[in-house]
């Protein structure tokens, strides 16, 4: 019998008939997730199972080795740890699981580089026999401080042929976090210097933090918006209600048209820390990474 994993693969190539990539070569560990590790510090791990509907990072860790992320949680099972999601590309819903839509699955196909610090994998973003779009996602863990966790995200999105990326009217679509449960209920600060759930709830801005409780004491998760990404500086979706979520994003207003072979990168850094960072501390760390000088 066919596995899950198999028929989505069989059923898009014959749908592309050549707007999908090489066949893969050998076929990769599906049970084995990445570990990044600064020496025997944990920082995340990147899983790729066909098991789930899209890859994603589960854990991110705080510095001290604590989790600041979940993993399906009951309430919500589609929010995986750090996720790169859309919940209408063309109809087709990719950030949804278990909801009532048309849904959609991102396909692990192949590693094209992996090593100690990083890893690039090609994700097929399959539905009813379609390719829509072709992912080339660059997971690296740069040199970490013993004070921070650092990530960082570089997604290039290619239509085949002409998409939409688009929300449904689900404004939190993009790069997205489900907090650990400890930090709901937290506190928000951006680039703008705003401190409120309302006013930041999609609001544009160079970076943005959400800060809990973890431990004894509080943690705080940064984004990091690239000046190159498109729409820049980026809408912030973030609430503290029922849970902790934050996401970085772009279609928060405005959902983006792909044409044919036309092709989207972002780039975001994720950055993790214990206590709580001035404005001030928090730019620093900004320009430090978007001017390349780490």
């Amino acid at each position: 019998m066919l596995s899950r994993r198999s028929y989505l693969l069989m059923g898009a190539a014959a749908a592309a008939s050549g707007a999908l990539p090489a066949k893969p070569a050998e076929k990769d560990n599906e049970a084995s997730p990445v570990r990044f590790l600064s020496g025997s510090r944990p920082l995340f791990t990147y899983r790729y199972s066909a098991d789930r509907p899209k890859p994603y990072v589960h854990p991110l860790y705080a510095p001290d080795g604590t989790p600041v992320t979940q993993d399906g949680p009951p309430d919500h099972v589609h929010h995986r740890g750090l996720m790169l999601a859309w919940s209408a590309v063309d109809g087709i819903d990719f950030w949804g699981e278990t909801n009532p839509a048309r849904h959609g699955s991102l396909v692990h196909i192949r590693f094209e580089k992996r090593s100690k610090a990083t890893l690039t994998s090609l994700i097929n973003w399959n539905a009813e026999g379609r390719l829509l779009l072709v992912e080339s996602r660059t997971i690296t863990a740069p040199k970490q401080p013993p004070d921070l966790t650092l990530l960082d995200w570089d997604s290039t999105l290619r239509a085949p042929e002409d998409v939409l990326l688009g929300t449904g009217g689900h404004v939190y679509d993009g790069l997205g976090l489900r907090v650990a449960e400890s930090m709901d209920l937290g506190e928000v600060l951006n680039s703008n210097g705003t401190s409120t759930i309302q006013q930041a709830n999609g609001e544009p801005a160079r970076w943005c933090v959400y800060s809990g409780k973890l431990g004894g004491g509080m943690a705080g998760i940064a984004f990091f918006d690239h000046r190159a990404n498109p729409r820049h500086p980026s809408p912030f979706f973030v609430m503290n209600d029922k849970f902790g979520y934050m996401s970085a994003a772009p279609t928060f207003r405005e959902d983006i048209r792909l044409t044919k072979g036309q092709e989207i990168r972002f780039r975001w850094r994720v950055a993790v820390w214990h206590g709580v960072k001035r404005r001030e501390e928090i730019d620093r760390m900004y320009k430090t990474w978007e001017g390349g000088r780490e």
